[in-house]
Order: C-alpha cells, then structure tokens, then sequence
C-alpha cells in the first residue's frame, strides 16, 4: 500500500486539531464523525504511533502527533492554495456537467442557480436528473450528487453546503385550522420512501412530538406531493429553502407553525473518477455562494 493512501488520513488529522474535535473536523470536511474518527485510527495503525489522546471531553496531541501536526497542516495548506489557483483560473469552463439530485429540488430556487450557472458557462453542456432512486455513480455516469441529510460512510468526497429545516406544508386554505401537531392526524402524510413512518417533530421551545399517522402514501416526486397538498387533506415535511416561493405565492400553507424538524445539511458527493471534477467543483461553489449569501 503506497503512502500517497495517507494523504487524505492526514489532512482530516490535522482538522480535528485545529477544529478541536472529530464532529468539528466532520463539519469542516462534509463526512460524518465516526468515518472521521476511523481516517485517523488507521493512520496511527499505519504509522505505529498513537498522535491523539481521546476522552469524551476532549482531545490532545501525543508527543508523536506534535511532531506530525505542522507537517500536516503545511499538507492541509499546500493542498487548499493549488485548487485555490485552478479555481481562479477557471476561464471558459466547457464540458459536460451531469447532476443527480432529489426531485424536491425542482423548486424555483433551483432553478435560478442552475440557469445563472449555465448563462456564466454558455460552452458547458449540464444534465441535471431528478430521482430519489440511490444510484450507481460511475454506472450512471454522474460527476456530482446532491443530497439533502448526511452521506454517512459514502466513500466519495463530500462537501457541506449548507442546512436547512423541514417544513410541514399543507394547502393554504387548511393552515389556519392546523394550528397542533396532533391536528395532522386526520390528514394524510405524504412522505418520501427516504422518510421514516413516524413522525417526530419540535415545537418552539423545543419540545418533541411523535406519531404515526394512520394514513399515508409513499412518494418519490416531490412534484407530485406539492400537486397532491394543493387538493387539500394532506401535509408533507419538505425542506424549508425549496418552498419559499411556493409559501410567498400563496400556493402552499405552514402547517403548525413554530413546528419542525431538526436541522439538516445538503452536501455535495464528488465522483472522483470522473474527469470533470473542475466542472462540478465550480457548480458547487455557484451553489453554496447562492444559498449562504455574503
């Protein structure tokens, strides 16, 4: 096994140190603490050296992990200003650009991003393909995924790119009478085939409900959901930042409001095999610029 395999161990080290933590570290690099936390076990196996000390309140470095850590962020440094210097050179970008994505981003919202992009990179060809269905990336020949709840062990690079909450959304002229969480269970919950068949919810103060509504129909496009919401006796849980439009245009109520699920990030999975991986990257940025203004 060559050292080059020690990279990617190496860097996510020197983020826990610098971020004090393996979930800081996991926040930073877009992948989940415990994929973290193992990246880094293996390099102390490799290198037959303990370079953390661990407690459940705290890290520290071992005299071996003080000797590796300004190596390893000179790495972590070295590696952000080369793509820094790609990125800023990023003239004329051209190519094919295929994006899978869940159909609950067929929202207005999206739509803008996708047509600024294309209109900044008229010679670049983007396929985007709505499906909740998980797919073969490299089968499926797709440079990038988007995926809204955390990639957990998904082996390729991720990134974080923002958080957003669930909504519960019925139609407009049903929200005033929706006022509790126990009012929903004499609707129908449309829920995706991603979503448990519970329903647990916080409320204001952050206190929590949980149910299983009696009635329910599994749905795998959203489009089809927001049809099926405006025919009245039924609420759905969709992600905050797809609806806005729908909620300002009337087309779409709050169920119970001040009620809502936890918080959850949409990341981004590169397919690192494929060879437009600059196409996809500046997609990203263009994206995450969009949805965290300045």
């Amino acid at each position: 096994m060559s050292d080059l395999d020690l990279l990617r161990p190496v860097l996510a080290f020197a983020s826990v140190v610098d971020s004090g933590s393996f979930r800081g570290a996991a926040e930073r690099l877009g992948l989940s603490a415990p994929y973290v936390s193992q990246m880094v076990s293996d390099l102390e196996a490799r290198l037959g050296r303990q370079l953390l000390y661990r407690s459940t309140r705290r890290i520290a470095l071992t005299a071996e992990g003080e000797v590796l850590l300004p190596h390893a962020r000179a790495m972590a440094d070295a590696f952000g200003e080369g793509l820094d210097t790609v990125r800023d050179i990023r003239r004329g970008l051209a190519g094919r650009l295929r994006v899978s994505a869940p159909t609950v981003l067929a929202s207005p919202v999206f739509a803008r991003v996708v047509d600024d992009f294309a209109a900044r990179h008229p010679d670049m060809r983007i396929e985007i393909d709505l499906d909740d269905r998980a797919v073969d990336p490299v089968g499926a020949q797709v440079d990038l995924a988007l995926r809204i709840g955390d990639p957990g062990n998904d082996p390729r690079l991720s990134r974080k790119l923002f958080v957003t909450r669930g909504i519960l959304c019925c139609a407009a002229q049903e929200a005033p009478n929706l006022k509790q969480p126990g009012d929903l269970l004499g609707l129908t919950w449309l829920r995706s085939p991603a979503t448990s068949d519970r329903l647990v919810l916080q409320g204001p103060s952050e206190e929590a409900f949980s149910a299983q509504p009696e009635r329910q129909i599994v749905v795998n496009n959203a489009a089809l959901i927001r049809a099926m919401l405006a025919e009245g006796q039924a609420f759905a849980l969709l992600p905050e930042f797809t609806i806005r439009d729908a909620m300002a245009a009337c087309e779409l109520g709050v169920a119970c409001a001040g009620w809502h699920v936890g918080l959850v990030g949409v990341y981004a999975l590169y397919t690192e095999r494929r060879t437009a991986l600059s196409n996809a990257r500046a997609f990203v940025d263009h994206l995450s610029a969009a949805m965290n203004p300045a």
